[in-house]
C-alpha cells in the first residue's frame, strides 16, 4: 500500500479518534457498569424506600386491591415479581400532574397482615442514571426519547466506526509483526502504540457492533419518521389490535396463568416484570419481561412478550426467539449484541472488560497525540516547546478520564448517604455526577497534568473505597444479596488499582523527560538554566 495513502487514513484515525474519543470514554466507563443496573439499584435501596416482598400467590390479590382504590394505576402500572430481585415494592404506578407534567411515583404492597400499604417516594435508580450517562455522556438537554447527547454520540459513533476501519487499514501493513505485542522500553510512543493496537485489534468486532448499533439507536427515531412519511404514506406502519369494549379490572388474566399461557410457546420464559397500560380503555396493553438465558432478546435484560391482558392467548410476537424470522432475527440480534444480553452473568462479565477495554483504546489514543506531538517537534530542535493543543489534550485526558470516575462514585455515595424519604435523590444524584466531574476538569486546567493525575488518582480511590465502606455504616447487611456484596467487592478492588496506579506514576516521575507534558515544573526549571528558549522559562506554568 502507499505511503501516502497510509498517512492519509492515519490522519483520518487520528483526527476521528480525537474529536471522539472524550465522549466514548464516558460512554464506555458508563456502559461497563450498565451490565450491572440490577445489582446497583438493589445496592443503593434503602428500607425507608422499600415495602415488602410478598408472595407469588398474592399478586393477583394485590393488583386487584391497587386498582380498586387507586384507579389512576390503571394507565401504566408495574409488576416486579420474585425472579426480578430485589426491588423497591412489588407494585408501582405513575401519576402524572396535567398542569406542572411532573409525575409522582406510588408504591404499594402488603404488610405481615395482608393489608394494604400504599406510600410516595421516589427511588434513585442509580443504575438507570449510569444508563443515561452511558447514552448521553451527561451531555444535558431534552428527554428521555429526545436526549440532545443521545443524538451527539449518535455523530460520534459514525466518526467512532470511520476510526475503526482507518485504523485497521493503517494496522494492516505490519499486522503480523506487531499484532499482540506490546514493547516496552524508552520508546513510550512505541508503548502506547502497541499497547493501542492490542485493545483495538483483541475487540475490533465488539467496537464495530457498538458503533453500527449506537448510529442506529440514537437516530432511531428519525429513521422511523423518514419511513412513515416516504415508504409508509397513509398507511399504518404497525398493526395494531382492534378496539374492544372497557372490561373490569376483574377480568385481568392471573398471573400464573399468564406465565402458563407464555410458557406454551417460550417454555424457558422467566417472567419477572408485567407492564399494565391502559387498562381502563378501548385499547389495553401489557409487556411482559422474562429471562430467557443463553437466548438472543430484545431487551437489555429481558425477552418481551406484548398481548392483550384481558386475553389468555398470546399472541404471535416476532420479539420473541421461538417466532424470529429472518429480518426480526437480525434486528434481535443486534439489539443483544450491543446489550450483551445472550449469555447470562459471564458475557456480561465479558462485555463490562471490553468496555473498560474500549475506554482505555480512547484514553491510550490521547496520550499516544501527546506523545507523537512531542517526538515530531523533538526533531526541530534539542528541547522542544510544549505545545499549547498538547497540554489542553493532555488536561482535558487527565480531568474527564479520572472526572468520570469521581463523579459516578459521588453520585453513588450521595444515594447511599441521602435519605431517600426527604431529598429529590434523583436531583441529587445527578448534580454529585456533575460536581465530581466538572470539578475534576476545571482542576485538571489549574494544575500540571502529572500533579492532576496523582492528586485524582487518590481522591478517586478514597471515593470508591468509602462505596464499600457505605454499606458497612448505611446498609443492613442482613439484607444484602450477593448483587449487593459484589457491587462492593469490586469498588473496593478499583480502589486498590487505583492505589496501584499511583505508586507506579510515583515510580515513573524520575524517568520521564523534561519536554513532556508530564514533566513537573519543577523538572522544567532546572530544564529552563540550560535551554532559556523553552515555554515554560517565558510562560511559567502552574505548579501543583
Amino acid at each position: 500500500m502507499r505511503i501516502e495513502l497510509i498517512k492519509t487514513y492515519k490522519s483520518v484515525h487520528t483526527w476521528t479518534g480525537i474529536i471522539a474519543g472524550l465522549f466514548l470514554y464516558i460512554a464506555f466507563v458508563a456502559g461497563a457498569l450498565t451490565m450491572f443496573k440490577g445489582p446497583l439499584n438493589q445496592w443503593a435501596l434503602q428500607a425507608e424506600t422499600s415495602l415488602p416482598n410478598i408472595h407469588v400467590e398474592e399478586y393477583d390479590q394485590l393488583i386487584h386491591e391497587v386498582l380498586r382504590l387507586h384507579p389512576e394505576a390503571a394507565k401504566r402500572m408495574t409488576v416486579q415479581l420474585p425472579p426480578a430481585g430485589l426491588q423497591a415494592a412489588p407494585v408501582s404506578w405513575e401519576v402524572e400532574d396535567h398542569e406542572t407534567h411532573r409525575s409522582t411515583f406510588w408504591y404499594a404492597s402488603f404488610d405481615e397482615k395482608g393489608v394494604l400499604i400504599t406510600q410516595s417516594f421516589t427511588v434513585s435508580a442509580i443504575g438507570e442514571f449510569v444508563d443515561d450517562l452511558h447514552r448521553t455522556a451527561g451531555i444535558p438537554g431534552g428527554d428521555d426519547h429526545d436526549a440532545f447527547g443521545t443524538y451527539v454520540l449518535g455523530v460520534v459513533a459514525a466518526l467512532y466506526f470511520v476510526a475503526l476501519i482507518s485504523g485497521l487499514i493503517v494496522f494492516l501493513p505490519t499486522w503480523f509483526k506487531d499484532l499482540l505485542v506490546v514493547r516496552k522500553g524508552k520508546n513510550r510512543k512505541r508503548y502506547w502504540l502497541d499497547f493501542h493496537n492490542v485493545l483495538g485489534v483483541s475487540s475490533l468486532p465488539f467496537h464495530l457492533i457498538i458503533a453500527f448499533t449506537a448510529f442506529v439507536f440514537a437516530f432511531h427515531d428519525p429513521l422511523y419518521d423518514v419511513l412513515r412519511t416516504v415508504v409508509y404514506g397513509d398507511l399504518p406502519m404497525f398493526t395494531r389490535p382492534a378496539p374492544q369494549e372497557v372490561k373490569n379490572f376483574s377480568d385481568l388474566v392471573a398471573v400464573a396463568d399468564l406465565e402458563k399461557a407464555i410458557k406454551q410457546s417460550e417454555p424457558e420464559f422467566q417472567m419477572a416484570e408485567v407492564l399494565y397500560m391502559n387498562l381502563d380503555t378501548t385499547s389495553p396493553r401489557m409487556r411482559v419481561g422474562g429471562f430467557m438465558l443463553g437466548h438472543v432478546v430484545r431487551g437489555a435484560e429481558y425477552a418481551y412478550v406484548l398481548g392483550n391482558p384481558y386475553l389468555r392467548e398470546i399472541p404471535y410476537s416476532s420479539i420473541l426467539p421461538n417466532y424470529f424470522n429472518g429480518y426480526s432475527g437480525m434486528v434481535m440480534s443486534l439489539f443483544s449484541l450491543h446489550f450483551g444480553s445472550f449469555g447470562g452473568n459471564a458475557v456480561r462479565w465479558i462485555y463490562f472488560a471490553l468496555g473498560i477495554m474500549g475506554a482505555l483504546i480512547f484514553f491510550t489514543g490521547n496520550l499516544l497525540w501527546i506523545e507523537s506531538r512531542r517526538k515530531k517537534r523533538r526533531a526541530q530542535g534539542a528541547l522542544p516547546e510544549q505545545t499549547i493543543s498538547s497540554m489542553i489534550m493532555a488536561k482535558l485526558t487527565i480531568g474527564v478520564g479520572l472526572g468520570t470516575v469521581l463523579g459516578i462514585a459521588a453520585s453513588m455515595l450521595a444515594v447511599k448517604w441521602l435519605s431517600h424519604s426527604q431529598v429529590d435523590i434523583t436531583l441529587w444524584q445527578e448534580g454529585a455526577y456533575y460536581v465530581g466531574f466538572l470539578t475534576s476538569v476545571v482542576w485538571a486546567f489549574i494544575c500540571r497534568p502529572m500533579t492532576t493525575a496523582r492528586q485524582l488518582l487518590m481522591l478517586c480511590s478514597a471515593a470508591v473505597f468509602l462505596i464499600p465502606a457505605s454499606s458497612l455504616f448505611k446498609g443492613d447487611l442482613s439484607d444484602a444479596t450477593v448483587a449487593v456484596w459484589a457491587v462492593d467487592l469490586c469498588a473496593l478492588l478499583l480502589s486498590l488499582v487505583f492505589i496501584f496506579i499511583l505508586f507506579r506514576l510515583r515510580k515513573r516521575q524520575v524517568h520521564i523527560e523534561p519536554d513532556s507534558v508530564w514533566a513537573e515544573a519543577l523538572v522544567k526549571s532546572a530544564m529552563d538554566a540550560k535551554h532559556p528558549n523553552t515555554i515554560s522559562s517565558r510562560h511559567p506554568q502552574v505548579s501543583g
